[in-house]
């Protein structure tokens, strides 16, 4: 094993369950990189304990999403549906897993759900999540969870949703910078692991046409493999409907992104995730 590998070997990967379309996206794409890496995959589920302090306020109302009737909530009724919930988790998550014949364990936590995410989190290597949750979302936006872990920076966080798979070829973000050396590497491997056949499409963030080649070199130069096929593309926008496009045109099937790069300030990463219609794998 390469000196490369050996920085980048994964042996657990966590992946953060509820029932919603999203979470299943990211279970599938987790059991997959499990295989991959003949990883461990732990499964988990949080009983949000403000969800339960909500049942205790007089005023709550649950409302029905097709009748539209209303009905207060107890502690016990919410607490035997989030139960019921973790169980139906649980028994999806087994099942996948056990076909897939990975190793894995399942369990389940009650607190705040960032707090509970990042606690499991710290003893894995990925995190997986889906997009959003279960909660009723604005188009786009990210869910809460997702945005909280962001804040966090966390190294390895791959986000999927629905209808999304995390195949090759893969295609990462390279600006030169230290963080974008990371995630080539990360891309690298991943791409050579996964389906050593497909090219890994490196694009080169640069305005500078002048400046293509060096970039080029030097992407080169980091991941230190001749032999790996690799096709390169000038990335000139930062809009992320532009870049779905060429995505889509590239037949990319999943994007490694740097977060430590030109390409973002402030706000602008959970601005461009939100427009971004791919799965990512995020790279602190």
């Amino acid at each position: 094993m390469s000196n490369r590998e050996e920085l980048f070997k994964i042996n657990r990967i966590l992946v953060a369950l509820d029932a919603s379309p999203n979470s299943l996206a990211a279970l599938k794409a987790a059991v997959d990189l499990a295989i991959s890496f003949d990883a461990e995959l732990a499964g988990l589920f949080v009983e949000d304990e403000n969800i339960f302090r909500l049942a205790d306020w007089p005023f709550v109302y649950e409302v029905g999403l097709f009748t539209g009737i209303n009905r207060r909530v107890g502690s016990a009724e919410l607490q035997r549906q989030i139960k019921l919930q973790a169980r139906t988790v649980r028994r999806t998550f087994s099942g996948i897993s056990q076909r897939a014949q990975v190793r894995w364990q399942f369990n389940t936590v009650r607190g705040p759900v960032i707090t509970e995410v990042l606690t499991a989190a710290s003893e894995a290597d990925v995190l997986v999540l889906g997009r959003t949750g279960r909660s009723l979302h604005r188009h786009g936006r990210l869910g809460s969870t997702v945005s909280g872990i962001l804040q966090e920076q966390f190294g390895l966080l791959l986000i999927m949703h629905e209808g999304s798979l995390a195949r090759p070829p893969l295609a990462v973000v390279y600006d030169g910078s230290p963080t974008a050396d990371r995630a080539l590497r990360a891309a690298q491997i991943l791409s050579s692991q996964i389906d050593e056949t497909k090219p890994l499409l490196i694009f080169l963030l640069v305005q500078d046409d002048q400046y293509v080649m060096r970039l080029q070199n030097q992407a080169i130069a980091s991941m230190g493999d001749r032999d790996m096929n690799i096709l390169f593309h000038q990335l000139k926008t930062k809009n992320a409907l532009q870049i779905n496009d060429l995505l889509r045109r590239a037949g990319c099937g999943l994007l490694v992104l740097p977060t430590h790069i030109a390409f973002f300030n402030n706000n602008q990463l959970v601005s461009f995730l939100e427009n971004l219609r791919w799965p990512v794998l995020l790279v602190t």
